[in-house]
Formats: structure tokens, C-alpha cells, sequence
């Protein structure tokens, strides 16, 4: 065995892998006898160990826990035999390792397919917060707030990517050497709190110190730059630009403005056997696709007035929706559940019937996106060129569709904030 694939085994032992070097022990494992035979040979260290902790008195022993490392402490003899003997038939019982703790959560909508409530453990992954606060620990004791919208990377115990948005992290001490990473730089932390802030649109990165001392790297050069208490340093398309001193609250630049607007009080529901006052609501729109009770159809018409917007500044628009509970059985659903999003020109008029509602015949189809049937919360919508295209060109009306049809009667019925609804925003255009 090469001292690379030995520190390989022992990072497992130390939980210090990423995903990719998991892939790699995996792979080392599956095809290399000699790796198992070293997880074995850990195993009996540890037995031996045990043996001499019987034979001397209390201190002694406390000395010597003291003396040797994790890394000695490794699996017991019996568990190494065992995963040798699963190794060798092709199974494994190594799972991906826990390296985060969703801590708290204020206000968030995620989309993400990690966990995401509070004192969810959590593997490497990404993690995307749409809107609100989210506080995670990672298990090195970093802790950080992140602030939606924003997506972060979770790579390892001591190394996490910012890739959009704005993250507060707290380092102690026995975490010195913690790398946050963003697409234009890097930063080495050396026992600090600070603040970094990610504009993917403008490309820029910039990282502050608030108290004690990080490295900011700029991989093209090479270089480093060190910041302590309140110095504050961007990387903008690859130039390094420190902040002058005194520049207080302007040192960390704003994110890019987004212009929002919410869908209006004309926005709606739709039933195909049009029993309005028994179906449907005015605090949320309902979608619900069924070829075994097809009367029972919903679609939600979405207005939203642009009439203050100029679309064409815009590089892009987002159409955004919060997920909200409703009736239904899930288990009746297809495990993922695709929506279309189209768009309309027709205008509609209050208690608007199944038959004078604007069809998706006479609609443009703009794009799709799913939800699985497990998700009762979250943040959903499109973003693409066909969106921007349509709304660009001075329209505001889209419709909502379920193209997965329930799979038993009593499906779930899907349902997003309106704009009466009394905790989430109602579906929004963000222009940015």
C-alpha cells in the first residue's frame, strides 16, 4: 500500500474525507486486498490495547488514552473481520460521513436535497437557501450563518464553498486552518469570526474580518493577503482590491438589486367541475392532475403587473413559488411530480369557470420543474431563456400545471401561497 491510500483509511477514521476521496476509499477497498488487511491490523492494535487497559490501575490508564492518537482507537478486531468479509463479497457498510448539524433555521425556504430541518446531520452536499437565516456547525466546531437567498457547498469538517450569497463564520480555536472557498478566491482562517459575501453576477468576492485574523488566497497569482479586525478586502475578476481604511458600512458591497414582484389579487384557481366555494381558496393556488377523478382538476393563473419594470435590463428572471401543505394522500403520487409552466395572454375576471379560463392550447409552454412527493414545504419555480423571453416581451400571466397524474384516489392536492396567505410570500417574479 502507497502512504496515500493509508492516509486515505486513517482520514475515514479521522472523519476528515470529502465526498470524492469517500468515492476513492470505496473504489480502494472494493479492489486492493492489502487495504483491508491494514483495516484489520488497526483493528488488533485496538484489541491489544483493551488487554493492557485491564492490567493497570486507573491513572495509568487515563495516561495512556492520553498517549495515543484516533487514529490507534481504530474499529474493534470483531468489526474489522466483519466489514473484511462484506469487502470481500462486495458490500459495504461505510456510509457517506456526517460533517454538518442544521443548527436553526429563521424563516427559510430551501431548495436542496440535503435535509434541511433543524438538527438535521448533514454530508458533503450542496445546499441552496432561497430565502431567510439558516445557523449550521460543522464538526470541527465551525459554525456559520447563512443568508438567503444563497448556495454553499459542504465538502469537509474543515473546507466549505461559498458559491452565491453571504455566510458569517465563527472559527475556535481547535479549528484553526478552516478554508472557505469561493469561485474567485480562498480564505485560511487563523482563529476568527468573519464575513464573506459572493456576487456571482458581477464575479466578485469579498471577504471581512470582524475579529482576529484570516488569509485571503488569489489562485491566479498565488498570493496571499492577510486581514485582521475590520479590514476588508474584494476579488473582482481577478483583481485583488483592497478596502481603504474608513469606508465603515460600504466595505462589504451590496449583492446585485433584484427587483421583485408579487403576483397580484387576480391570481387564482381553477376546478374542472367549477364547485368554487367548496374546492378552492383565496389564500393559496392549487394544482392537482387525475385521469380517475379528472372533475377534480386544479390549475392556478398566476397575473403579476410589470407595468413598473423595465424586463429588458434584466439579464434574469426567476419565477419563485412557496410550497405549502394541503389535502391528500402523498403516497398517491409518482415519487416526483413535474409542473409546467406556461404562458398566457388572455385576461380573466373574478369567479372565473373551468371553460373561460385560458387553455393550454392557446399557452406557451416556458419550462417545467418538480417537487417530490416527500417535500411539503420549500421554494420552487423556473429560470431560463424562455421565461425571459416571454416576460421581456411585456407579459405577465403565466399558468400552473400538474403533468403527473395521482397514482389512487385521493392524491395530494399541491398548493402554493397566494397573496392571502397568513406566513409565506405569494409567487413572485425576481428580476436580477
Amino acid at each position: 500500500m502507497t502512504e496515500e491510500e493509508k492516509e486515505l483509511i486513517l482520514g475515514y477514521l479521522d472523519d476528515r474525507l470529502s465526498a470524492s476521496q469517500f468515492g476513492s476509499l470505496q473504489t480502494l477497498l472494493r479492489e486492493n486486498k492489502d487495504a483491508r488487511s491494514f483495516l484489520l491490523d488497526l483493528g488488533t492494535i485496538d484489541t491489544k490495547l483493551d488487554d493492557f487497559s485491564l492490567s493497570v490501575d486507573q491513572e495509568n490508564k487515563a495516561s495512556r488514552l492520553i498517549s495515543f492518537s484516533w487514529r490507534e482507537y481504530a474499529w474493534s478486531a470483531s468489526a474489522c473481520l466483519l466489514i473484511l468479509f462484506l469487502c470481500s463479497s462486495g458490500y459495504f457498510l461505510f456510509s457517506e460521513p456526517k460533517i454538518a448539524t442544521i443548527q436553526s433555521c429563521e424563516d427559510a425556504a430551501w431548495e436542496s436535497d440535503l435535509p434541511t430541518t433543524p438538527g438535521s446531520e448533514l454530508i458533503p452536499g450542496t445546499l441552496k437557501l432561497r430565502t431567510g437565516l439558516a445557523s449550521i456547525e460543522l464538526r470541527s466546531g465551525v459554525s456559520f450563518v447563512l443568508e438567503g437567498p444563497a448556495e454553499v457547498e459542504l465538502i469537509s469538517a474543515m473546507k466549505t464553498r461559498l458559491v452565491a450569497g453571504m455566510v458569517m463564520v465563527e472559527v475556535p480555536e481547535q479549528a484553526i486552518g478552516f478554508v472557505l472557498e469561493t469561485p474567485d478566491g480562498y480564505a485560511i482562517d487563523y482563529g476568527t469570526s468573519f464575513a464573506v459575501v459572493v456576487d456571482p453576477i458581477k464575479n466578485v468576492s469579498s471577504f471581512e474580518v470582524i475579529d482576529g485574523e484570516i488569509g485571503v488566497h488569489h489562485p491566479v497569482s498565488g498570493s496571499e493577503v492577510r486581514l485582521v479586525d475590520n479590514q476588508t478586502i474584494s476579488i473582482e475578476k481577478g483583481i485583488v482590491s483592497p478596502m481603504k481604511e474608513g469606508e465603515g458600512e460600504k466595505k462589504i458591497p451590496a449583492s446585485a438589486e433584484i427587483k421583485r414582484v408579487f403576483a397580484g389579487r387576480n391570481s387564482t384557481s381553477i376546478i374542472r367541475n367549477d364547485q368554487r366555494d367548496l374546492y378552492l381558496s383565496n389564500d393559496v393556488l392549487l394544482v392537482k392532475s387525475t385521469d380517475i377523478l379528472p372533475s377534480f382538476d386544479r390549475r392556478a393563473l398566476l397575473e403579476f403587473d410589470i407595468s413598473d419594470v423595465d424586463p429588458t435590463q434584466y439579464k434574469k428572471i426567476r419565477l419563485s413559488l412557496n410550497l405549502v401543505p394541503a389535502n391528500g394522500l402523498r403516497s398517491h403520487l409518482p415519487e416526483e411530480n413535474i409542473f409546467a409552466v406556461y404562458g398566457i395572454k388572455q385576461p380573466w375576471g373574478e369567479g372565473l369557470l373551468w371553460a373561460e379560463a385560458p387553455q393550454i392550447e392557446q399557452a406557451e409552454k416556458l419550462g417545467t420543474f418538480s417537487i417530490p412527493r416527500s417535500k411539503q414545504f420549500g421554494n420552487y419555480g423556473i429560470e431560463n431563456d424562455a421565461l425571459k423571453k416571454f416576460v421581456q416581451s411585456g407579459h405577465g400571466k403565466l399558468l400552473i400545471v400538474r403533468e403527473t397524474f395521482e397514482t389512487s384516489p385521493s392524491g395530494m392536492i399541491h398548493a402554493f401561497a397566494n397573496h392571502n396567505h397568513p406566513y409565506y410570500a405569494p409567487p413572485v417574479l425576481e428580476f436580477y
